[in-house]
């Protein structure tokens, strides 16, 4: 086993590697992160004992292991061990820091619902949409590509950014009668979707008869198969994307700013999918605001 950090050797602690330890446990209570307790040490020129920099899930590895504390995975005192980075009583008080915090951040992640996934937010650089995510347990929302990984944008700049321009684009002359012609495309979309999926047993029993006739081939018949259940779950799945645009209660709305405050998720994803058909997000390139790194192509009604 290679040695701890904040020791020379089991039991007997490290002269320069502890005290800076400490300060960081100080750090954590005060209420900074663990990115920044990290950010801390790497700048105090603290290395790990293989000589890298501390990373910040490295900390806490080395923050949640008893020994630091010098006491065995029961925590009960190991027999011999003479001097501690930390006493026993303050590792326990931040494994409990570390509890609280991990239920904070679990609630926050289940509450935060993202506008525009499901295929309206895509990658400009390889199309592939666009997924939420968070770059590490503390980090706030944000959207990643789900196929190069390389674009990602915070999540709350992207959604103030759509926010404001579908906000200004309702308020332009004709839009409200633009939208409605819109939610009919919509409608007549979803009508022929449900008539496809309904279609989809009688689609596959001629495949079964053709293939039973010995009209087709066996490496055809297993092809058509999945050939047609393919296009079953994206008929499926284009059939849930669209029913999440037709519940829009805008229709006697003035103040379309003080209605958006207030509107349900339901009906402001709603409005986002409507208007929006894709939100291009390129990679940040020296900046990280959105009117640098994102383009709308704005849904246009049928002609």
């Amino acid at each position: 086993m290679g040695r701890l950090s904040g020791y020379v050797r089991a039991g007997m602690v490290h002269p320069s590697e502890a005290p800076l330890l400490r300060e960081a446990v100080t750090l954590l209570f005060n209420g900074a992160s663990e990115a920044d307790a990290t950010r801390w040490l790497t700048g105090k020129g603290m290395l790990t004992p293989r000589g890298n920099e501390f990373r910040r899930e490295v900390l806490h590895r080395l923050l949640t292991n008893p020994r630091l504390a010098g006491l065995d995975e029961n925590g009960e005192p190991i027999e011999g061990w003479e001097e501690r980075v930390l006493e026993p009583e303050v590792f326990r008080r931040l494994q409990k820091l570390f509890e609280e915090r991990s239920e904070q951040r679990g609630k926050s992640r289940d509450a935060y619902e993202y506008l525009a996934t499901g295929g309206c937010a895509i990658c400009d650089e390889c199309t592939a949409p666009m997924v939420g995510s968070r770059a590490h347990a503390e980090a706030p929302p944000s959207y990643k590509c789900d196929g190069c990984g390389r674009t990602r944008i915070n999540a709350e700049k992207l959604e103030d950014f759509l926010a404001e321009h579908v906000l200004a684009e309702l308020l332009k002359p004709e839009a409200r009668e633009r939208l409605a012609l819109l939610e009919r495309d919509i409608e007549a979309e979803i009508a022929r979707l449900k008539k496809h999926i309904e279609g989809a047993d009688e689609r596959f029993a001629s495949i079964g008869e053709l293939y039973g006739r010995g009209l087709m081939v066996k490496a055809a018949f297993v092809a058509a198969q999945k050939a047609s259940k393919e296009d079953l779950r994206a008929a499926k799945a284009r059939l849930k994307y669209l029913e999440r645009m037709t519940d829009l209660p805008i229709g006697d709305v003035h103040d379309l700013i003080a209605w958006w405050r207030t509107a349900p998720y339901a009906s402001k994803r709603g409005l986002v999918l409507l208007e929006i058909e894709h939100v291009r997000v390129g990679r940040a390139e020296g900046s990280q605001a959105p009117e640098k790194r994102v383009l709308l192509d704005w849904r246009q009604p049928a002609a």
